[in-house]
């Protein structure tokens, strides 16, 4: 469809000028003659049908038409510079962005990117930490890992489904401090004593109820008190201190294989993982394609 617009080049000169109240300086900012500014302007206003500037021997003025339109070319101008240097590689100083978790990105992106980077040493990657915040948009980045739901069965625009089943860990040195040995555990109930007394560490009030679904003994409730910590590097880090049990997955194996956190529990709760997910509403470049497919091929 064809706008109904004036030229380009005729805005950008009115604006220099209406923005300076100069022709001279209009000139002077845009490498044309002020003769040039001067036809630009004139044109506008044979298009526009009206006068953008009143006119002295030395200065010149802004008429109403003048001030409403330099208010409007100045926003658009903002808005479309803004949305070009997002665009464009060359403007943007990464080539791609994820979204991830700190304890995502930590102890399971951050070895596979190493690897990455080592055969393609031109890509510049920045990491969106903020994934699970309110505000975070999907297409704000190139793709984003995501805890979630895994049926098994695949969602639109996930490229890679991780299912990780949860299981409860603490530290060996609790269990000791309140004199359960890790072989009584197959007999002992976690909610039932001592197991009770322990706190259940939680992401946040909305997931409490993950414990409750590990549990499984409907419609028995889980008495252990309950914690909120929501970052899961601090979680992890204050069950190894010995502050409560936290849901653990796989990338929590590097404490299970140092024995700073045990898991004597047998049963887990399947349904959960990790998703690479993008959104159809932004443009993936090249290399943000070729790191993603990387990843899917070394998961």
């Amino acid at each position: 469809m064809k706008h109904p617009l004036p030229a380009l080049d005729a805005l950008k000169v009115f604006e220099s000028a209406a923005r300076q109240l100069s022709f001279s300086e209009a000139a002077r900012e845009l490498c044309i003659t002020k003769g040039a500014v001067s036809y630009q302007i004139r044109r506008l206003e044979e298009t526009l049908d009206c006068a953008l500037f009143q006119r002295s021997v030395r200065q010149v003025y802004l008429t109403n038409a003048g001030q409403q339109l330099l208010q409007t070319t100045q926003r658009s101008f903002a808005e479309l510079t803004d949305t070009l240097r997002q665009i464009k590689p060359g403007d943007k100083p990464h080539d791609v962005m994820i979204g991830a978790t700190t304890y995502v990105a930590l102890r399971w992106l951050s070895p596979r990117i190493s690897g990455f980077s080592h055969s393609n040493p031109d890509t510049s990657i920045l990491l969106q930490h903020s994934v699970n915040s309110e505000d975070f948009r999907i297409q704000d980045v190139d793709f984003a890992i995501r805890w979630c739901r895994i049926d098994g069965h695949g969602k639109k625009h996930r490229s890679l489904e991780l299912s990780m089943p949860l299981f409860p860990v603490c530290s060996p040195r609790l269990l000791e401090s309140i004199g359960i040995a890790r072989r009584d555990l197959a007999t002992t109930d976690i909610a039932t004593a001592p197991l009770d007394a322990i706190p259940l560490l939680c992401e946040e009030e909305r997931l409490l109820d993950l414990w409750q679904a590990w549990y499984g003994k409907q419609p028995v409730p889980l008495t252990n008190p309950r914690r909120v910590i929501a970052d899961a590097n601090v979680r992890t880090q204050a069950a190894v201190d010995g502050q409560g049990w936290t849901m653990a997955d796989t990338l929590m194996q590097r404490e299970l294989d140092a024995g700073d956190l045990v898991a004597p529990f047998t049963h887990r709760l399947d349904g959960f993982g990790y998703a690479i997910q993008g959104s159809p509403a932004r443009y993936v470049n090249r290399k943000a394609l070729q790191l993603r497919n990387w990843l899917i091929d070394h998961a």
